[in-house]
């Protein structure tokens, strides 16, 4: 009997290290990876981490000499997406909104030559992405090849703006469908928040929006020109998460937020 109570132990211990070893591979590969799966954003999110191959890497492009060349390395510089890495400060607002400051890069057109009231963290950008190669985030099957993503001096997430333009008429109900059963719904009032859709986490507020257009067809070199060019269906989707700590620092600052955010209870 002790024999059999021995072996089950060791058979229990042995599925324990295999779960233990299992998280602990996920976790790594989530910190690691290319793609940033937005179910499992947590606030111990390392921004800076996954940012800093890609910022790396585009520095090193925007620094080669295209001069130097050939069409195969040219083409391959074009169609890399591109991410930079600035410094965010609070600035006074000096009346121009109805807050008394508002957050911003320190290298933007109007506050370059403007001494901030605070140095507040780095804020990093997708500039330039291929819409229908790259990906960046991910969320219930939807891809985004452009993410921005704020943190403070700390190297605390604060923000996040995943956008997409997307041909694909279920994304947005996906991206809806999923956030409506994970997370608690928000009530916003059209006067200030209209077509946005809200939920909130322990941790987050997650808003989503999109707006329809339509878009002209781009049509390859020697292709026969038509009068009017034929237009198809898109939606411009913008998926903003703030971190909740990040909303009570901004109103402790007296920093302007966007209306429909509301008060941290």
């Amino acid at each position: 009997m002790s024999n059999l109570l021995m072996k089950l132990f060791n058979s229990h211990k042995w599925i324990l290290s295999l779960l233990l070893l299992s998280t602990l591979l996920y976790s790594c590969q989530f910190e690691d990876s290319d793609v940033l799966f937005l179910d499992k954003l947590d606030k111990s999110f390392d921004v800076s981490k996954f940012y800093a191959p890609k910022i790396k890497k585009s520095e090193s492009m925007l620094a080669s000499d295209v001069k130097n060349m050939n069409k195969q390395e040219l083409k391959k510089v074009f169609e890399t997406a591109i991410f930079k890495k600035d410094t965010i400060a609070i600035f006074d607002s000096e009346g121009s909104l109805p807050a008394p400051f508002y957050l911003e890069s320190t290298s933007g057109w109007g506050t370059r030559n403007v001494k901030p009231k605070k140095y507040y963290g780095y804020r990093y950008t997708t500039l330039s992405y291929n819409e229908e190669k790259d990906t960046l985030a991910m969320l219930n099957g939807v891809v985004f090849p452009a993410v921005t993503m704020g943190e403070n001096n700390d190297g605390k997430f604060d923000y996040l703006y995943a956008s997409k333009t997307s041909k694909n008429k279920a994304d947005f109900q996906n991206l809806q469908d999923f956030l409506q059963k994970t997370y608690t719904p928000l009530k916003i009032s059209e006067e200030v928040g209209f077509g946005i859709k809200a939920w909130e986490s322990p941790y987050f507020y997650y808003f989503l929006t999109k707006k329809d257009r339509k878009e002209e067809l781009i049509f390859s070199f020697g292709e026969p020109e038509v009068e009017r060019p034929p237009t198809t269906d898109v939606s411009d989707i913008l998926l903003e998460i703030f971190s909740k700590e990040y909303i009570q620092e901004m109103r402790k600052e007296r920093v302007y937020l966007r209306e429909y955010i509301p008060v941290v209870k």
